[in-house]
């Protein structure tokens, strides 16, 4: 039987990707990055082995990279103009 709580951070992961921003926001996929990274987190509590639980937060730590670095091409994409 699956781990309740492994099931529901698995659900949650799914969940957040599907919400994937389509339209070319820059701040909207970095916020999506964000939360992607949270959930990553989440699910990186409830691994049960810690090459998982290790896989899963360098994803996390990845997601909010990106997020960051969308967000200063978004600024100086800004102070361009």
């Amino acid at each position: 039987m699956v781990d309740p709580a492994l099931k529901h951070a698995l659900h949650l992961l799914r969940a957040v990707k599907s919400q994937k921003p389509s339209d070319g926001d820059l701040l909207e996929f970095a916020n999506w990055r964000e939360r992607i990274a949270g959930a990553l987190d989440a699910l990186a509590c409830v691994l049960n082995l810690e090459e998982d639980r290790d896989r899963a937060r360098a994803e996390a730590a990845a997601a909010r990279e990106q997020a960051a670095a969308v967000r200063r091409r978004g600024e100086i994409g800004v102070s361009e103009r």
